[in-house]
């Protein structure tokens, strides 16, 4: 399901043209100027200060899983989706002021989080809250996302923004975990882990969706093996359940 933008907020579309990660300015004379995405630099690029390029016409091509964000005075003007824009830069009616930033965003993989054992998602302080696992998550509310992870900081750094990211998925394992009363749904290690086997990418999407993000998959598992108590002949035995 996609939500429609806030009314003051354009998207822009061009379907067919999915190729290529140029942009280019196109001046009134001389050789076009270009600024090109390096791959190098994560899926989060720029800004690109548009008061450089004050009358001149932008040819802006995105390919298939690219966005650009407009922004100007922090506030999020329009966003472009893949194909070809071309934006008149300019103070005049129509025209894009050239106090705006363009913000890149390469949405064309998934944004993958995962927790190894030698970094484990911590929700409390007992050995079995502890858990490892992966969850993968898409943008799919462009103009959400900004609000929520971009919007205040004038260089956004992929890095910094995938660990607040991964520190909010973090919180909301806590709270799916835990009772309104703050305390543990599950009693044992055991009962938490059929808790998590039974968790569902939705359930994190009522959250994740305010945010501009939906999850796809998810996979989580507590670190230390569940212990389940037996009755044998001579009294009680314990046996490790290993993670499914």
């Amino acid at each position: 399901m996609r939500h429609g933008l806030p009314a003051d907020i354009h998207a822009e579309s061009a379907a067919g043209i999915t190729s290529g990660r140029r942009w280019s300015a196109l001046p009134t004379d001389g050789e076009p100027s270009e600024w090109a995405m390096d791959p190098q630099q994560g899926r989060i690029q720029g800004p690109l200060g548009l008061n450089k390029l004050d009358g001149q016409r932008l040819s802006l091509i995105l390919q298939e899983g690219h966005q650009a964000l407009l922004v100007q005075d922090g506030h999020l003007k329009a966003v472009y989706l893949d194909g070809a824009h071309y934006l008149e830069i300019g103070s005049g009616q129509h025209q894009v002021h050239p106090a705006c930033d363009l913000i890149m965003m390469d949405q064309s993989e998934p944004l993958q989080l995962s927790w190894p054992r030698s970094a484990p998602l911590i929700w409390g302080q007992d050995e079995h809250e502890a858990l490892i696992g992966s969850c993968t998550l898409s943008v799919d509310w462009p103009s959400r996302f900004f609000a929520n992870f971009l919007q205040g900081h004038d260089n956004p750094d992929p890095g910094f923004t995938t660990r607040m990211i991964d520190q909010m998925v973090r919180g909301l394992f806590a709270e799916i975990l835990t009772t309104d009363d703050g305390n543990e749904m599950a009693p044992g290690p055991g009962d938490i882990q059929e808790r998590l086997m039974q968790l569902m990418p939705d359930d994190l999407n009522d959250d994740l969706h305010n945010c501009g993000l939906n999850c796809t998959q998810l996979a989580v598992f507590t670190l230390a093996p569940p212990v389940a108590e037996h009755e044998t002949n001579s009294g009680s035995e314990l046996k490790l359940v290993p993670n499914r």
